[in-house]
Order: structure tokens, then sequence, then C-alpha cells
């Protein structure tokens, strides 16, 4: 629709068109005084752009005989005088603007663009950030954010800021960060395993003969088997034995009586740690990700067969990083060890399969360069408990110990991750030291006669090599600590 603004009579004077400004401007117009802080615009521009809510003053070059608004529902206009009108932002969109003369010559055409109204977000950010140079344009329904930042939690402020302002998600982050910081993080995975194996029981063979009659009872392992050293006539090793643990063992005859025993005891403790340091170094802001252990095949079904996909396992860590603006890390950390297990394996098409035992922490925190917190401390506690007995006889009480075995298994695992970051600084080469850069190769005589793998260099020589180098620690590097 075209909506059209025109005198009551052709060729009147200003002072009646100012007169009858009534009946030219819509009863919605808004009123005069709000373009004390509208801008004024040269008719020579071509592309107007008005947040709602706001207007603008167009100076014509010539005065006016009839104004055309394309949608008044998005901009409307009010005649100030033949030469001077008033467009304001109704609501967000587009729609043109065209007038003309006497002569119906086009004086002056405008694409109008109705924005958002930003002057709340423009005092938000000023207000908030005032050491930063951060602005906001619209470019059609997006909201661009641009300018420079001295942190990057400045930069998802101002984000944050426009998306709750605006009430959208429409926004752009186009800021920049002056000093980009980046951040070490040093992770101590340690899992201590302590196993107790216990083992109790009573094996013993026994054999009855009475002329052509004989009669036999066992239990246990084989014992009749017993191997004697030829010289000392002791018995060597008993068929059968467990691998580790003591064995009391003996035979005795007694007549028609032929009697094999064993009495097997273990008690075992296991302790077991396993330690991993994975370090990273990452921009704040950015991820980092670090795996130290391998690929598993595992076949999969498909068009063609049984494919084969491959599956990680081991230490795995996953971080990102942001610097805040008082010198605070902000990290969002991801530990997860896993390793192949046979519980949970099956069988596809004759393959076994293996699964994964997975123990995973995530969390996100916020702490200072160098300082340390614990994010995960597993306990897991197995006990497995067998008895093997003769039916009957193993249920005597007190006689029934004689009858029966017993094994007693407990594996307790815990699992503690440790992080720490650090805020570091790259520096030159030229200005870090090795700890080999003072050592050379020994000689053949330090080696073989004074057993020196390393040999300390001569400080005259060390230093006339640094002075070559420039080696030293005249500039802050590494790690910065509160």
């Amino acid at each position: 629709m075209i909506k059209r603004f025109k005198p009551a009579c052709q060729g009147i004077v200003v002072g009646l068109i100012m007169a009858s400004a009534g009946l030219m401007a819509p009863a919605s117009a808004a009123p005069l005084n709000e373009t004390a802080g509208a801008s004024v615009m040269d008719s020579s521009g071509a592309n107007l752009s008005i947040e709602v809510h706001k207007g603008t003053l167009v100076r014509l070059a010539r005065p006016a005989e009839e104004i055309f608004i394309a949608n008044p529902e998005i901009a409307d206009v009010q005649v100030k005088s033949a030469r001077v009108v008033y467009i304001f932002g109704k609501a967000q969109g587009e729609t043109s603007f065209y007038a003309i003369d006497k002569d119906d010559h086009t004086i002056y055409s405008a694409n109008v663009q109705v924005t958002r109204n930003l002057g709340a977000l423009r005092g938000a950010l000023e207000r908030m950030l005032p050491t930063s140079t951060v602005t906001a344009t619209m470019v059609g329904q997006l909201v661009v954010l641009e300018g420079n930042v001295a942190a990057p939690d400045e930069a998802a402020m101002a984000e944050r800021l426009a998306k709750s302002v605006l009430a959208t998600d429409q926004v752009m982050n186009n800021i920049a960060v002056l000093q980009p910081t980046q951040v070490n993080l040093r992770v101590r995975i340690a899992e201590v395993s302590r196993s107790i194996v216990k083992q109790l029981g009573m094996n013993w063979e026994s054999f009855l003969s009475s002329g052509s009659f004989g009669f036999g009872l066992a239990n246990g392992r084989d014992v009749s088997n017993i191997i004697k050293d030829p010289v000392t006539d002791l018995p060597l090793e008993v068929f059968g034995r467990p691998e580790s643990g003591s064995t009391l063992f003996g035979d005795i005859t007694t007549g028609k009586l032929d009697l094999n025993y064993a009495i097997d005891a273990l008690d075992q403790q296991g302790f077991l740690t396993v330690l991993a340091e994975p370090n990273l170094t990452a921009l704040t802001g950015q991820s980092a990700n670090f795996l130290a252990g391998g690929e598993f095949p595992i076949p999969v079904p498909s068009r063609d067969g049984i494919a084969i996909e491959y599956r990680e396992f081991g230490v795995k860590l996953d971080f990102t990083p942001t610097v805040l603006n008082s010198g605070r890390i902000s990290m969002h950390v991801r530990p997860e060890v896993s390793d192949l297990s046979s519980a949970g394996a099956i069988r596809v098409e004759g393959i076994s399969i293996p699964s994964i035992s997975t123990r995973r922490a995530e969390t996100t925190v916020e702490l200072g360069s160098g300082q340390s917190f614990a994010i995960a401390g597993l306990l897991q506690n197995d006990v497995v408990q067998d008895a093997d007995k003769i039916p009957g006889l193993g249920d005597i009480p007190i006689l029934g110990a004689l009858f029966r075995s017993e094994s007693f298994r407990r594996d307790e695992t815990e699992l503690l991750i440790v992080v720490t970051p650090y805020v570091v600084r790259p520096v030159s080469d030229r200005q870090l030291v090795l700890p080999t850069d003072r050592y050379v190769a020994p000689s053949d005589m330090d080696r073989f006669l004074k057993g020196r793998q390393w040999v300390p260099q001569p400080p005259n020589q060390a230093a006339n090599k640094d002075k070559q180098t420039g080696a030293s620690l005249k500039k802050r590097a590494g790690f910065q600590l509160d």
C-alpha cells in the first residue's frame, strides 16, 4: 500500500502547508517534539537506517509537492515544512520513501530500513565494558558486535548482554581480543589398585584295600603323585599345586590304608600404581585434547559384509580454558581413563569383541594459575569368595573343614585426578636454558672406567656457549603463578 501526503491546495505557500500539518499527518504519527533527538540527513542519501521508535530529519533540495511511503506499518512521516520531512520507525522491516515536486520530478528517494533499537544495548556496553571499544550494528535481522577487548571474558560478556537486552539469539560476535592468553594444563591421573587373595584348603586321597577288594576316596586336586629325591628321600614337587602359596603334604601308610594329604594355604597382597601426567597448552577460549593409549578394531556389519571400526581407549583428556578479566582461569575439563575388559565381551560370527571399562569425569571449575584441585576420586571394591566341598561331608560342623576348600579375593581400585592450570607466556628460544645444555657426551675412559653417562661441561665453555647462543633467563617465562 502507498500512503500519500498532499497539501490541501496546489501551490499554497509554506505557511499554509505548516498550518494544515494536522491534515497531512496520520493519527498515529509521533509528535514533533520527538525530532529534538533525531539526526538530520542530507537529501543526497539513498539509504536510511532507522531504529524502532526513533527517527531522522530529511532536508530536501527543493519544496516537495507529494510524499509517498510504501508501508506505513514499518515507517511513517511527518511534514515539518515543504523542504523538511521527519521519517520515524514503527516496526522492524524495510520500505521505500519518495518525495516529488510539482512537476512530478523525484526530489528524494530512499530505501528505509527499520532495525532494532540498539540504544539500550549501547548503554549497557558502555557501563559494563568501559575500557573496551565494542559497537553494535544491525545487518538485516542480525546483530553484529565489533571492536576490541582486552580479555576473552569481555567478549563473552558483550555477547551475553546483546542476547539478554535484545531478547534474541541472532547475535554475531566479531570482537577481537588484543592479547590472547595461553593456558597450560597439567593433569595427574593416579590409579591405585590393591588386591588381597587368601586361600585355605584340605586336599587328600585315601585308599583302603583288603585282599582283592579296594576302596578309595579323594577330595580336591591330585596329591597321590609325589616325587621324592633319590638321595634325601624327601618330596620334591606335588603335581597340580597352585602357582603360588604354601602347601603342606604327607603320606601315611598303615596296614591296608594309604592316605595322601595336602594342605594349601595362600595369603597374597598386591599393590599397583599407574600414573599419567598429560600436559596440554591451548589458547584461551579454544579446546585441546590428549590421548595416550590406542585403538582396537570392532567388526561392524555392512552391505559388503563386515567393516572394521576403531574405538579409542587409554588416558584421554579434553579441556577448554578461558582466562577471566581478574586473571583467574575458568576451565571445562573432561578426563577419561579406559581399558579393554573381558567382562561383558561378546562374540559376533566367531569373533570375540572385548568391552571397554571406562571411568570418566566432566566438570567446569574456576581457579588461579598454579592452583590445583582434585576433580574425581573413584573407589571400586570387588569381592569374590569361592568354596569347594564334598557334598554332605563338607557340611559337618568342625570336621567339615577337612572336606572343603575356600578362596577369597578382594580387589580395590581408586582413581584420583588432580588438575593444575598455568597461564603461560611464550618467549624466544634464545632466552631459555635446557637441563642438558651444560652437559657433554662422555669419553670412552669416562664411560668404561668411571661409569659416567654425562660429563658436566666446564664453566668457561658453558659461559662461552651461553654468550654465543644468548641462552639466559633474563625474562619471566613458563608458568605464571599467583
